[in-house]
């Protein structure tokens, strides 16, 4: 999320509230998954109301409530906030594509693109799971890829 969060700040980016970042960070994982088959981050996504989230990342991010994330996630005592290194070029090239796909677009825009009918958080709610699986998640993304 940090990673996400830098480039944000970097671009002086005034829209990136919890529910955009949550957005963008499934956007990035989804990618991730689609261009390499592996996750971009170990948390699940689960499955909530408002579309994928990540709950301990919710919990890091609900003190700004609709406003704009300012500051990186805590990583834990006394350590700096985790970015992921530039060497990752898989992960960074995931977010590229991410963020130039949906950057630009509000994130109550992005929760009902993750509703739509046939998404991984369609499919997983309609089925009444509490986490959306990676290889649901993998399989949508390479679906978009390829329209």
């Amino acid at each position: 999320m940090n990673s996400l969060l830098e480039r944000a700040f970097r671009e002086g980016r005034s829209d990136m509230s919890p529910m955009k970042a949550q957005k963008m960070l499934f956007y990035t994982h989804g990618w991730h998954l689609a261009t390499t088959g592996l996750p971009a981050i170990d948390q699940p996504f689960e499955v909530w109301p408002y579309g994928p989230v990540v709950g301990v990342i919710y919990h890091d991010l609900k003190g700004y409530g609709g406003g704009m994330v300012s500051t990186y996630i805590p990583e834990g005592a006394g350590q700096p906030p985790l970015v992921v290194n530039r060497n990752r070029t898989d992960l960074y090239q995931s977010l590229d594509i991410a963020w130039e796909k949906y950057i630009g677009i509000p994130a109550v825009n992005l929760s009902a693109m993750t509703h739509e009918p046939g998404s991984p958080w369609d499919i997983a709610k309609s089925n009444g799971l509490a986490f959306i699986p990676n290889e649901m998640i993998r399989d949508y993304f390479v679906g978009l890829a390829t329209r």
